[in-house]
Formats: structure tokens, sequence, C-alpha cells
């Protein structure tokens, strides 16, 4: 019985994930569509659209770490909620988002420097001014990254990764 819940779970999920794929293939090539988000989302444009992937990815994530950390520490464990851990799951989760958006941010900036070394567009700002943006973007990135480690040290523990030499036993000759 177990075998066939986990077996059907399992093609429900790659049913809806077929049937994802689909409809991003159809929206892509429905102009209607296109014509639409341009029309009702300014901002949005073509040449920034890896950003919005970036993004789409990061609140998809978010959501689902979100619904995640929910199942197990409020659905599992009803009389022994640990809100702590519930707490630094939602942090642990929010800093990652965060790399994932600035990771999203550093692909677009290269992106749009590599159209303008190339002088296939006219950029708004200066190679010059997109170099420091994505070094600016690579600092936030490993300043989230190492804030991910903190707080994760701060829930579990430090652990150090390697053995100091001097508390190595050597053999004593």
């Amino acid at each position: 019985m177990a075998q066939e819940i986990s077996s059907d779970s399992k093609l429900k999920f790659w049913f809806g994930v077929i049937a994802i794929i689909i409809f991003l293939v159809f929206v892509y090539f429905y102009e209607p569509f296109e014509v639409f988000l341009v029309g009702a989302i300014p901002a949005i444009h073509f040449e920034n659209v890896i950003f919005w992937f970036a993004s789409v990815i990061g609140i998809l994530a978010y959501a689902f770490a979100h619904w995640q950390s929910f199942k197990k520490n409020i659905i599992g464990h009803v009389n022994d909620l640990d809100v702590g851990q519930l707490v630094f799951d939602t942090l642990q989760t929010a800093i990652l988002v965060a790399v994932i958006f600035c990771a999203g941010a550093i692909v677009q900036a290269v992106a749009i420097l590599a159209v303008q070394l190339t002088g296939q567009g006219s950029g708004t700002g200066g190679v010059g001014a997109n170099l420091i943006a994505i070094a600016i973007l690579i600092i936030f990135a490993l300043a989230f990254f190492l804030l991910h480690h903190v707080v994760r040290a701060f829930r579990d523990g430090w652990h150090s990764r390697r053995i100091h030499p001097r508390s190595m036993s050597s053999p004593k000759s």
C-alpha cells in the first residue's frame, strides 16, 4: 500500500512538471501574452529577463522552503512546537533567496556588459559603472553566503571542519 502511494505521488509530480513545461512553452510562443505582459508591467523588458527569471525562481524557492519548514515544524510536531527552529529556517531561507537574487543580478549585469562591449545595444551607463555594479553584486552575494553560514552556526553550533595541527597526537620517538 505504501509503495502504491509513493508511486502514485511520483506519477502526479511528473505529470505536474510536464504540464508546467508545456504551459511555459505555450506562453513563450503566444504573442498576445507577451503584449499583455509588456503593457501591464512596464518595467519588464527583454533585456532584463534573466533577473526576472531568477526572481521567480527565488520566490518559488522561498515558498517551497517555507512549506517544508511549516510541514516539518508545525504539522508534524504540534505538541512540541520549536519556534526557534522555525525562525532559523525562515532566516536561512531568506538569506539563500537573497543569494539567488544576487546571482541573477550578476548574470544579468554580465549580459548587459557583454551587449555593451560588443556594441549591439546602448546601455544606460558606461563600462566602468557596469563593472562596479558587478563587483558590488559579487560582494553582496558573498556577504549573504557568509551570513547564511553564520546563521547555520548559531542554529546548529559551530563545528570545526578540520583538525588543528597541534591537537593531532603525534607518535613520540
